[in-house]
């Protein structure tokens, strides 16, 4: 009877403790509202010069890992919290849907939706996982990105000179911010 009692409160608690897990994330914001707002233009930027398809950012149809990769150096090299490349992998890990950075708060960033927090990421591609790359790997980038060097259809119009210029005006103010 008592070990009943004893695997109740557990279970009890347990369940508890996740749903507190998911109201704090549920709550949870970013810690820097203005470094939101200016990552929120520079998506805008890019998706005023790269536009949509289908509504969905043509930066996230294809050159996502490029981009990725490009506002990842730009961020560390002026910034003391680091960024990471993450992938957003079907759940059985067989492919890669999306890349994305994770910024220093734990919210994840893509230069088509802009900042949001993992659960939202997650809602854009359900049934999926992220596998987070702790040190840069540039060859696994590339194999996740299914080559990094190639051309897209879907986005034909992009540019890295001009992904990098409009990621550098955006990524200036900040570390202007910062001093």
């Amino acid at each position: 009877m008592k070990i009943a009692k004893y695997l109740h409160l557990k279970k009890l608690f347990t369940v508890a403790l996740a749903s507190g897990q998911w109201l704090a994330e549920r709550r949870k914001t970013p810690a820097d509202k203005r470094t939101v707002a200016v990552l929120n233009r520079l998506r805008d930027e890019i998706n005023d010069n790269y536009g949509y398809r289908f509504g969905a950012p043509r930066i996230n149809l294809g050159p996502c890992g490029r981009f990725a990769k490009a506002f990842y150096e730009q961020w560390n090299a002026r910034f003391k919290a680091k960024t990471t490349i993450a992938f957003v992998m079907a759940g059985d890990g067989t492919q890669c849907y999306h890349v994305v950075v994770r910024l220093p708060d734990g919210y994840y960033y893509d230069g088509g939706n802009g900042v949001m927090s993992k659960p939202t990421l997650l809602a854009l591609f359900p049934q999926s996982r992220i596998d987070e790359m702790p040190e840069f790997d540039l060859a696994l980038l590339d194999q996740r990105s299914y080559g990094l060097s190639r051309s897209y259809s879907t986005c034909p119009n992009y540019a890295d000179d001009l992904t990098a210029s409009v990621i550098e005006r955006h990524l200036t103010r900040l570390a202007g911010d910062a001093r």
